[in-house]
């Protein structure tokens, strides 16, 4: 009689830990994690493959990043939440940029979205490499400078201005640099969806990888790292990336590849594959405030919020706002196929945010580039660019997760064209590092590797 009362106490505990561990961990429940109803329309991870063939396959299979989850960024305690089926969005006019304020107040014509608000002062400790990032920003102080064309000078790794004074001249650029040179992993592997959504509904699909690779700033010790720089570096970069498309078919085998040099006077190189014509072309960079191909709503410049050369930008610091930002957010995608928006149910932060214009110095296209950075990991979570009337034209958001080592990771993004109504979206599957060398993002081994025909 004890034996069956004890197999029955077991295996009642057994199905208890069995859902608990799938509540908390399986990334199919984490939009649930709220404790308020869920927009049945709301997908995550593994259900996006409902909507977008190659999902969850191959080179876009939903894994966790590098060395695993971030149980302290995954597991954040929800203070407050505003948006669908929760408080009203108008509680919080004054915590969001205000393009970003009237598209979640407007979910008849956007969509639904939901802004869950966690503790900062949770969200650590940091680990040992955040320990040595800190402790060479500590040296940065004495180290780093800005030149004459606003570069940046006496970098190794660390954020190179790591206590703003509002009375310098130089801030703004400072600030910006400071975004450039976030604590992140020494490359990155992206693999996205990028959907484009026009005003009546219609959507593509794109599949590609974004990898990138920084030859200043590296702060993980491998092989090719000395002193946070990568070595060789013979040609002076200062990063590359590479973006391979693996789908639709039309697209397959088409490799961009874009190389930004550690000298303000040599201009970036951009090189491109085209597979129909089985050539190389080098493409212009003089128009980097031109969309990017395949009709999406980021430019050149404006990716992840600021993607531009500093060298190209007069910028003008707009103080500090206390803003609601994701910049810890789950590391998951979270996707709407009935919204124009991304990201609708994540995890937000209340910070006290500098805020940068970057105006171009020869706009064709844009005006500026209006930028909100945390003060602490120097994220870019929103970004507004105005066009030639100096009207709010592409609203730009990005949430970014915590890897174990607490290294930048992507997991959502979007441009949304507020004008003509046109939204862009990036879902990502995993954002973490390779361990890739400069080798790997030469055009030939690219080929090689994706099979370009």
């Amino acid at each position: 009689m004890e034996k069956r009362s004890f197999n029955k106490n077991f295996f009642a505990f057994s199905i208890f830990l069995a859902l608990f561990i799938l509540y908390f961990n399986n990334p199919l429940f984490a939009a649930f994690r709220t404790g308020l109803p869920h927009n049945p329309d709301w997908k995550v991870d593994e259900e996006i493959a409902e909507f977008v063939p190659g999902w969850n396959q191959g080179y876009f299979k939903c894994k966790s990043p590098k060395g695993g989850y971030n149980e302290i960024v995954e597991k954040q305690k929800i203070l407050n939440s505003w948006g669908y089926k929760a408080r009203p969005i108008e509680e919080i006019k004054d915590l969001l940029p205000e393009p970003n304020y009237v598209l979640y107040s407007n979910p008849d014509v956007w969509g639904t979205i939901r802004i869950n608000e966690t503790p900062w002062e949770a969200v650590k400790p940091r680990g040992a490499m955040w320990e040595k990032f800190m402790a060479q920003t500590e040296r940065n102080k004495k180290e780093c400078y800005i030149d004459k064309d606003s570069w940046l000078r006496g970098y190794k790794y660390g954020i190179p201005f790591p206590e703003p004074d509002e009375k310098d001249p130089q801030i703004a650029v400072k600030l910006m640099w400071n975004f450039l040179k976030k604590y992140q992993d020494n490359d990155r592997e992206v693999p996205m969806d990028i959907c484009g959504k026009d005003r009546r509904g219609y959507e593509r699909h794109n599949l590609f990888l974004n990898r990138r690779i920084q030859m200043r700033g590296r702060v993980r010790d491998d092989s090719s790292t000395q002193d946070g720089l990568y070595h060789p570096n013979l040609k002076n970069f200062e990063l590359i990336y590479t973006c391979p498309y693996v789908s639709p078919y039309n697209l397959r085998g088409t490799i961009v590849l874009y190389y930004r040099y550690n000298d303000p006077s040599q201009a970036d190189d951009l090189w491109i594959y085209i597979p129909s014509i089985r050539r190389i072309r080098r493409m212009s960079t003089a128009q980097t405030q031109d969309r990017v191909p395949g009709g999406l709503d980021w430019t050149w410049d404006n990716a992840e919020g600021f993607e531009g050369n500093v060298t190209k930008f007069n910028c003008t610091y707009l103080g500090r706002k206390e803003l609601l930002v994701p910049v810890c957010a789950h590391s998951h995608a979270y996707w709407d196929p009935t919204s124009w928006l991304n990201s609708p149910d994540q995890y937000y932060q209340r910070r006290l945010c500098y805020g940068v214009k970057c105006s171009y110095k020869e706009p064709v296209n844009m005006t500026d580039i209006e930028v909100w950075l945390d003060p602490v990991f120097f994220n870019c979570p929103f970004a507004i660019n105005r066009d030639m009337k100096g009207r709010d034209w592409i609203v730009v958001s990005v949430s970014s997760g915590r890897c174990k080592n607490w290294f930048y990771t992507m997991y959502n993004d979007y441009a949304i064209d507020i004008l003509r109504r046109h939204a862009s979206r990036a879902q990502f599957s995993y954002s973490g590092g390779i361990n890739s060398s400069h080798e790997d993002y030469t055009m030939e081994n690219l080929k090689r590797e994706f099979l370009s025909r």
